[in-house]
């Protein structure tokens, strides 16, 4: 498992918090300045809805006053309640264009007054052409209403329909009445006065921050004066969602635009007003401006702050694990970290107080060493390897199960004498002739379980049968032969053991033409770093045991390259009986 630096764990730590608490910082200030925007935005666009319903509640009272002041006037009842002559008709027209004239001088916002009779006949003062195409009044689809409302007020789009509008394309809301009269209450006409829709939309234009409102003006008789200009608005505006809201403020995203939509109703008229929020200049942002640098400014500042405080903690640390790599190979020096806090005081003063307790340990060791090894090895050759002795007597199994009673013996018999020379009833000497005796017959055990993959050739001069040396000095290094020598190379190979005599030494050789050794491993199998290589047990258990027991005057090398074999020889001193036994 790969670790990484607690430098590098600390600053990506860092890195992460402060990302992941500037991006909710973020998000918060965010959500924060759009709550506080889409407040700004609700205030003004409710001022400006309650200025529009004030305008247009002030032009319809007007219109209103004026439909008063016509029905009030004494010309008009006289002439309404007359019965007329052409000639009469024709005089009285001109009397009632005088009265109007006089009544809306001052009213630039009527576009045409029409009054009626209850016989048809009808007066008009028409500031803009317009006339109308309906040949009796009551037949005006609204006329048994304004009958039956008595004198109430009512409103309609082009006076229900019978204006002629086609002359210049202008829309109109007209105020409809009927005119009683004065002393007996009873119908004696009816009044219409028209002003142009688009006098009412430009008396109400309002914008914010340079952004236009969108308006729209209905009835709750459905009657719609003024509808939103944007098609979006105006789909939106037929839904059941927008209708549910009576009154107040309430936001829409239509068509991936934010809108903040604000409703009143009054005087039977409802208003609504719908502003694009994605249009609307942020008042917050020069605060952005500088709040950005002042971000930047803190992260840059708390980021040099935690190298600095970092420094403090890892510096410490780096030293102490430079001491410790030194402790590996021997080195052992006390530190001085010149701690700035007290747990690393505490790491520093239990370091050296570990690496005096070391030293003082190491003399104990030391003499301690040889007694270790010298038992650690004696239970290493009293092992007998489970899996070795199970492998062997599962091969004997199938070897009976097919019927091979002679290989059967011979593997059986194999185990037995190799068991039997093995624990050489708990010797720890025996003869060379004994010790190749367990070497045949491992080997012989070996052949049965992989027929067919090496040869050995045994070559042990006579006057050392009877040689003594430690039990188990020649089989592990046999066996490493076998399993890292030949048996990765995937065909037949040759194990050569031997021994003989040269001068006042004898020569323990096992050879192989396997695989061989590259330079690399060659240089951990020297005896200087043997005992440091965990991989090559076999080797390092025999050449200690050998070590123990003879001493200095014992040596061994190893001569091999990739593809050539190996050969590994053992000069042990020669011994006369007498030695071996005092030194046994």
């Amino acid at each position: 498992m790969k670790f990484t630096k607690i430098r590098t764990q600390m600053m990506s730590y860092y890195i992460l918090l402060l990302t992941i608490s500037l991006l909710i910082s973020g998000v918060l200030y965010q959500k924060f300045n759009r709550s506080l925007v889409d407040d700004k935005i609700a205030e003004v666009s409710e001022q400006s809805l309650y200025a529009i319903q004030s305008n247009l509640n002030s032009l319809f009272e007007s219109i209103s006053k004026y439909s008063q002041r016509v029905i009030a006037s004494s010309d008009i009842q006289e002439i309404l309640k007359s019965d007329l002559s052409n000639d009469e008709y024709v005089y009285s027209n001109n009397r009632i264009q005088k009265v109007l004239n006089e009544i809306f001088l001052a009213e630039s916002n009527v576009a045409s007054v029409y009054l009626f009779r209850n016989d048809d006949l009808y007066y008009s003062l028409e500031l803009q052409q317009l006339g109308i195409h309906a040949a009796s009044i009551k037949t005006a689809s609204w006329y048994q209403d304004a009958v039956q409302k008595n004198g109430g007020r009512m409103w309609k789009i082009n006076a229900g329909g019978i204006l002629n509008t086609q002359v210049n394309g202008e829309q109109y809301l007209t105020l409809i009445r009927t005119v009683n009269d004065l002393n007996t209450a009873k119908q004696i006409g009816v009044v219409m006065i028209n002003v142009p829709i688009s006098k009412i939309k430009s008396l109400n234009e309002h914008s914010i921050d340079g952004k236009k409102t969108d308006l729209m003006v209905d009835r709750d008789d459905d009657t719609l004066l003024i509808p939103f200009e944007t098609p979006e608005l105006q789909q939106f505006a037929e839904s059941v969602e927008f209708q549910s809201h009576t009154s107040g403020t309430f936001i829409k995203t239509i068509a991936g635009k934010r809108y903040i939509f604000d409703k009143m109703e009054a005087g039977g008229w409802r208003y609504a007003t719908a502003l694009s929020m994605s249009e609307w200049t942020n008042p917050y942002k020069a605060f952005n401006r500088v709040l950005i640098p002042i971000v930047a400014f803190n992260f840059v500042f708390i980021f040099i702050g935690f190298i600095w405080i970092t420094r403090s903690i890892i510096y410490p640390i780096l030293s102490l694990l430079r001491s410790m790599k030194k402790a590996e190979i021997g080195d052992y020096q006390q530190v001085l970290l010149q701690p700035k806090s007290s747990e690393i005081r505490q790491l520093q003063d239990r370091y050296n107080r570990m690496i005096a307790t070391i030293e003082q340990s190491l003399e104990r060791v030391k003499e301690e060493q040889t007694l270790r090894r010298k038992l650690e090895l004696d239970i290493l050759h009293q092992q007998i390897k489970p899996h070795f002795l199970y492998n062997a007597l599962e091969s004997a199994g199938y070897l009976a199960l097919a019927g091979e009673r002679e290989e059967t013996y011979r593997l059986i018999t194999a185990l037995a004498q190799y068991y039997r020379f093995s624990l050489s009833k708990g010797n720890e000497i025996i003869s060379l002739k004994e010790e190749f005796e367990i070497a045949k017959n491992y080997l012989t055990i070996q052949h049965m379980r992989y027929p067919g993959m090496f040869n050995v050739n045994y070559e042990l001069n006579d006057a050392l049968e009877t040689y003594p040396v430690p039990k188990l000095s020649i089989q592990p290094l046999v066996e490493n032969a076998l399993y890292h020598g030949i048996r990765p190379m995937g065909q037949p190979g040759t194990i050569t053991i031997s021994a003989f005599s040269s001068g006042k030494s004898v020569i323990l050789s096992i050879e192989d033409d396997g695989i061989g050794i590259s330079e690399e491993k060659l240089e951990f199998m020297e005896e200087e770093q043997l005992f440091h290589n965990a991989a090559s047990f076999g080797l390092r258990g025999t050449i200690t045991r050998l070590k123990l027991f003879y001493g200095d005057g014992m040596s061994y090398s190893i001569c091999s390259s990739p593809g050539n074999g190996t050969l590994i020889k053992i000069e042990i001193p020669y011994m006369e009986d007498f030695e071996w036994k005092k030194e046994g």
